[in-house]
């Protein structure tokens, strides 16, 4: 994993520490949409899990066409969904999503 410069906020547990500073990642700028998941019931709950491409849903699940409606940036938690929120676009590398602002501040290249 290539690292960048130590970047670390106070209160950032050691996954956003780890997301700020790894600069193997390839961040895209998009649009969030909407995404299909399923939810499995478990423990008197349900699990939603998002459904990623060519994957087919687990035995006993359902598939909820609208379920992934939105992500939050991965360092601040600020919402990024289609409608609403505080953005509708982002920065992700297909695993992860960070908004505009913390993109600038922690991951832009200098």
């Amino acid at each position: 994993m290539a690292e960048r410069s130590h970047i670390e906020e106070e209160w950032w547990r050691p996954d956003q520490v780890k997301l700020a500073n790894d600069a193997s990642r390839i961040w895209e700028k998009r649009a969030f949409a909407v995404q299909p998941g399923y939810s499995i019931k478990c423990q008197g709950g349900r699990l939603l899990s998002r459904l990623a491409p060519d994957e087919t849903i687990p035995e006993g699940a359902t598939l909820e066409p609208g379920a992934w409606d939105h992500e939050h940036c991965g360092l601040c938690f600020k919402k990024i969904t289609e409608k609403g929120g505080d953005f509708q676009e982002g920065y992700t590398d297909g695993r992860d999503w960070v908004c505009p602002e913390c993109y600038g501040k922690y991951l832009a290249p200098s």
